[in-house]
């Protein structure tokens, strides 16, 4: 399950409550992405990791020397 740090939100002060457990600014939680897309969108839970949906790994640079 993705991991998410709670970030407080633009107060810097707002938790969340997950399976009846409150997580305070700083503290990290593990939930679906569904269940937190609403969250990270308004600034409260930031991925782990900086990512939100899979995304494709960059091919190494190519040495022009080559």
């Amino acid at each position: 399950m993705p991991k998410f740090k709670v970030t407080g939100g633009e107060d810097g002060e707002s938790g969340v409550e997950v399976a009846s457990k409150r997580y305070e600014p700083g503290s990290t939680v593990e939930m679906t992405t569904k269940d937190a897309a609403w969250l990270v969108d308004i600034g409260i839970l930031a991925p782990v990791g900086g990512r939100t949906v899979a995304e494709p790994k960059a091919e190494p640079a190519k040495d022009e020397d080559e």
